[in-house]
């Protein structure tokens, strides 16, 4: 493969912490493929730390079928945090749906028992009606690069079986609110070669096909003997990748015994995180002086 990978997330991170822990040995120990699995663990981290305080976190919405005679119903293991359960009509209308106390006599309805979606009884919704669960991705996805083709729309994409770099994930919807980036295109006549980045909204982990919330635009389209490149990205701004690269790179110090490097790199990684910190603090100033648990539009005071 002759395209190059060098502007890619894994690529600019890899560089960075070889840059940070800055010792021949400790380099030579760690190969590329080892140091992505430490920046996936690292990227889990500071995507929390992002999410936690933000006002607009990226949202997957998945829909679940009511079918007869089942009444649990698996969530993707890459799910962080719930935003909510409704079901949405052909006009735009939500109902949406909670949890009663497991004391309440008229029963639960629906509720949660780790990732599995449980439902007293299908007759409560009937069968055949589509139910959205809303929420928030955890990071786990393992990250990757490599080549892809296209549909014509440009917004189904096929992911190759084996990668340039990194572990393509099995796990059922393992991509679903991740960010895919078409990093170019080469070959001969080849046309789109840009930098484009969607949010996946669905993926099928047996056919690698992941479905974009935008059509791409302008579609990419591979030339005579070239492929299209993208990467499974990060849900993070280009500037933070830094700060995965820095706390990967604390880690390792750590754990390799070496104390005093690892303290200065402690300390540009405290400087990187405080900017996403106080972006998300001055983005929730206008809303300060609310109580979010006392407001009309909590959805707790909506449901049927």
């Amino acid at each position: 493969m002759s395209f190059s990978f060098a502007d890619s997330f894994l690529s600019r991170s890899i560089v960075d912490i070889r840059e940070a822990v800055d010792e021949p040995i400790i380099n030579s120990k760690y190969t590329d493929a080892r140091l992505i699995e430490l920046l996936e663990k690292a990227y889990i981290l500071v995507l929390n730390d992002i999410n936690r305080n933000s006002k607009t976190p990226a949202v997957v919405k998945e829909t679940i079928t009511i079918q007869s005679g089942q009444t649990k119903y698996i969530l993707p293991h890459v799910m962080g945090s719930l935003y909510g359960i409704y079901h949405e009509d052909d006009y735009g209308g939500r109902v949406y749906y909670d949890g009663r106390s497991r004391y309440n006599p008229l029963g639960q309805k629906l509720w949660l028992e780790g990732n599995t979606l449980c439902i007293q009884a299908v007759d409560l919704f009937g069968i055949g009606t589509e139910l959205i669960a809303e929420w928030i991705p955890a990071g786990v996805a393992r990250l990757h690069n490599g080549a892809c083709t296209l549909n014509s729309a440009g917004n189904v994409v096929t992911l190759a079986s084996s990668p340039n770099v990194g572990v393509l994930d099995t796990h059922h919807q393992a991509y679903s609110g991740s960010i895919f980036r078409i990093l170019g295109v080469d070959g001969s006549g080849a046309s789109g070669n840009y930098l484009q980045e969607r949010i996946i909204t669905a993926y099928d982990e047996t056919k690698r096909e992941a479905s974009l919330n935008v059509a791409l635009s302008p579609i990419p389209a591979a030339g005579q003997g070239g492929g299209i490149y993208y990467e499974i990205a990060p849900a993070i701004c280009k500037g933070m990748d830094t700060v995965v690269a820095l706390y990967t790179a604390y880690r390792i110090m750590i754990t390799e015994g070496n104390l005093k490097r690892a303290s200065g790199i402690l300390s540009a990684y405290r400087n990187e995180i405080r900017n996403v910190r106080l972006t998300a603090y001055y983005s929730n100033m206008p809303e300060a002086p609310r109580l979010r648990g006392d407001n009309f539009d909590n959805r707790r005071y909506r449901r049927y």
